[in-house]
């Protein structure tokens, strides 16, 4: 066979190792749904995503891209919540179709499964990247997203840190190829343009951590080409971290996200004895969460192939040298995952796992390139199935009450083991065929099998279900009567999973398809001041005291706070009022249901935005008045030339005409009119903080984009065209083991 044919054949081979990959990703994916056809729509994928792509979707058809919103109060500042992915095209893509999607449990999963195949994509191309084979790669690629916090919470309840773990291998990948080599940086800046855009920040903390691993490689190694493809690189993504982010941190004095401190209440992080379970599918370790000190899911769940680890060893000092950014990441993983459970905003470690997994799958996959078949002897045999038998030992010792689950898993793992050394010394493979083919095609089929167990211990996840309704149309339908904005009071958590609730009342971001501008919506960010004065949580739950609040009289106006906040109808949970409230004056019950009491105004009121009040002499009249700003001419200006309006005191308003005076109620934006003369125009207006900064930071990425083609470019006409392989950390490529018995 010539050069040529090889070559092909070669390229075909690896073609059809990533399709087949990607494809069986999505059928394991896929056949969680015939347990639970609601795998992948639950908890804040159910009442947070959906509604937000809904509502973004809405925005974006009607031709705006939204900003800020009054309406929504405290869930209203979208620059600052940063998920809304709002300069994210892949994010506008979703939202789009989940404006014109019937069903929104269809739709979702769709994404969420897509984008679990994604990741395997995306793996098996970084694995290549690191020098290991086609089928080693394509194990790599079908165990990442296998994960257990990548299946049980990441794809079934928050999918931007599903989004961001399905980038980070393509990030990562385009990187390396773009500076290890000089090959095209479009993949690389194409790939972390998309992570970074999607808002959420522990894709961005990865992406931080392998650019300052190869810039810190890059000088050790003296190589001047790329140290500077990795500064362009690193200047690239910190400059669209500024526009992305900035926002959100100039907004978090105000927020529940402000503070620096370092705590350990043992929530949502492990311990070392807890990744002694890293190999088994069905065990939950002892990471505690909402339920206790034990969670029903395999969080810590990295890969069955781990106690296969004795039979790939020992590794050459080239593998070594080569997978070095592989051993930085999974020893700062676990760092990471055993540390602190909250420092400063960034709480519950365990949301690193995925990334954990992704260095553990890619290093063995290479290890396993390098030594199997040919490191495979019965000593090394032996202490693999030696290593099974402790890290179950250890698991169980966690665990007791899992044992049948854990031996069952046991043996299947043993026999795979077993298997996978017969394979090795080439028993019953016909001659011609890759003995590494078939093992990596065993090992893969041995995931699929695993799947079935893991779903019979916990066949869904165990954050919250609610039951949703799978008709947009139907939600669309709740509250459509309503007179003004709205609010709800109460428990909203009550009557979860209960299907005819949802006839009377929505939850979280869901409001966004009510036509009534409902403000109990879902926000990363609560107004501190706001949400303690209703004691709103983060979802828009309320205590029973909120009715109290919005009905009572502010001491400073002399106003009700319902009127301050222009709300016209307020819906109460029956959970929290079993009894009828009484309305005060001006208000009235106009409907019972089920599970709610509706009240509202007997005159409606104008909704947020606007002016709700002025200090005693000062008149004002609105002239024109939008989400983001709004213009008053002054009419008279008496003693206290204060004025009130009905939105959130952020930080990004601007005051032209006026002064900014202190919040009314710690929370209401108010402006300070004594300066100004009767005629004069005080003009109101929100750009997100930092507006100037994060336009530059776009301006200058775009830059840093440019510069770094026209010097690859340069860079490439002097050098010819780079040479094919795979890329590695700088180092020659050994030939992998020889698929003969050692």
């Amino acid at each position: 066979m010539t050069s040529q044919p090889r070559a092909d054949a070669a390229r075909l081979s690896t073609a059809l190792w990533a399709v087949s990959a990607v494809l069986v990703t999505g059928l394991f994916a896929a056949a969680r749904l015939f347990a639970t056809p609601r795998f992948y729509f639950a908890d804040d994928s159910e009442v947070g995503a959906f509604g937000q792509w809904w509502q973004l979707g809405d925005r974006l058809l009607s031709g705006r891209l939204p900003v800020l919103d009054p309406h929504a109060w405290q869930a209203g500042n979208y620059f600052a919540e940063g998920q809304w992915g709002l300069l994210n095209p892949v994010t506008w893509a979703i939202a789009i179709a989940a404006r014109w999607a019937e069903n929104p449990v269809v739709h979702t999963t769709t994404v969420k499964i897509l984008f679990l195949m994604l990741m395997a994509g995306g793996v098996y191309l970084l694995a290549r990247s690191f020098s290991a084979s086609g089928p080693w790669s394509a194990v790599a690629a079908v165990l990442v997203p296998l994960g257990g916090f990548t299946v049980y919470m990441d794809a079934a309840s928050w999918a931007t840190g599903l989004f961001n773990a399905a980038l980070v291998p393509w990030v990562w990948w385009g990187l390396r190829r773009s500076v290890e080599s000089l090959r095209s940086p479009v993949p690389y800046l194409v790939a972390s343009y998309v992570l970074i855009t999607f808002g959420y920040v522990f894709g961005v903390l990865i992406l931080v951590i392998i650019l300052v691993e190869s810039l810190v490689r890059a000088m050790v190694a003296r190589d001047r080409d790329r140290v500077i493809r990795t500064l362009l690189a690193s200047t690239w993504g910190a400059l669209l971290t500024v526009a992305v982010y900035l926002p959100g941190v100039l907004t978090a004095p105000v927020t529940e996200r402000a503070g620096l401190s370092i705590i350990n209440t043992r929530f949502l992080n492990a311990d070392l004895s807890d990744l002694m379970s890293a190999s088994s599918p069905t065990a939950t370790a002892s990471v505690g969460s909402w339920w206790g000190q034990e969670t029903a899911a395999p969080l810590v769940y990295v890969a069955w192939v781990l106690p296969l680890l004795p039979m790939l060893l020992p590794i050459s000092r080239d593998v070594v040298r080569r997978c070095i950014p592989l051993f930085v990441l999974l020893a700062l993983m676990t760092v990471v995952v055993i540390g602190p459970s909250q420092v400063g905003p960034l709480r519950w470690p365990v949301r690193f796992m995925p990334y954990l997994c992704l260095a553990v799958a890619v290093l063995l996959a290479v290890m396993a390139s390098h030594s199997f078949p040919a490191g495979t002897t019965r000593r090394r045999l032996g202490w693999s199935l030696l290593t099974l038998a402790v890290v179950t030992g250890v698991t169980f010792a966690n665990t007791p009450p899992q044992w049948r689950s854990l031996a069952i898993v046991m043996v299947i793992q043993a026999f795979a083991i077993l298997a996978l050394a017969y394979i090795a010394k080439g028993r019953r493979v016909p001659r011609g065929v890759s003995r590494n083919g078939v093992a990596a095609g065993l090992a893969i089929a041995v995931s699929g099998v695993l799947v079935i167990p893991q779903m019979v211990v916990f066949p869904f996840t165990p954050l919250p279900k609610f039951g949703v309704p799978d008709s947009t149309a139907r939600m669309e339908a709740v509250l459509a009567d309503a007179s003004g904005d709205a609010i709800v009071v109460g428990d909203i958590y009550a009557y979860g999973g209960m299907d005819a609730s949802f006839d009377e009342r929505l939850m979280g971001n869901l409001w966004y398809l009510s036509p009534t501008p409902v403000s109990s919506l879902y926000t990363v960010l609560p107004y501190s001041a706001f949400s303690k004065d209703l004691c709103m949580d983060l979802r828009g739950s309320t205590c029973a005291d909120a009715l109290d609040t919005l009905w009572s009289t502010d001491g400073e106006t002399g106003l009700p706070v319902a009127d301050l906040m222009g709300v016209s109808s307020i819906l109460a949970m029956k959970a929290t009022f079993p009894d009828r409230p009484e309305a005060v004056e001006g208000w009235r019950l106009v409907s019972e249901g089920d599970i709610t009491w509706l009240f509202e105004r007997d005159e409606p009121l104008p909704g947020a935005g606007g002016v709700v009040w002025t200090g005693s002499g000062t008149e004002v009249t609105v002239v024109d008045s939008s989400d983001t700003a709004v213009s008053l001419r002054v009419d008279s200006v008496g003693a206290d030339g204060r004025v009130v309006l009905s939105r959130l005191d952020y930080p990004g308003y601007a005051v032209r005409g006026a002064a900014e005076a202190d919040p009314a109620r710690g929370w209401l934006l108010t402006v300070d009119a004594s300066g100004a003369q009767p005629g004069d125009v005080v003009t109101v207006e929100f750009r997100p903080p930092g507006l100037p900064i994060m336009i530059v930071a776009l301006a200058l990425s775009l830059g840093t984009l440019v510069v770094w083609l026209v010097l690859q470019r340069r860079a490439r006409r002097r050098s010819g065209p780079p040479a094919g392989g795979a890329v590695t950390s700088g180092s020659p490529v050994p030939a992998a083991a020889p698929d003969t018995p050692g």
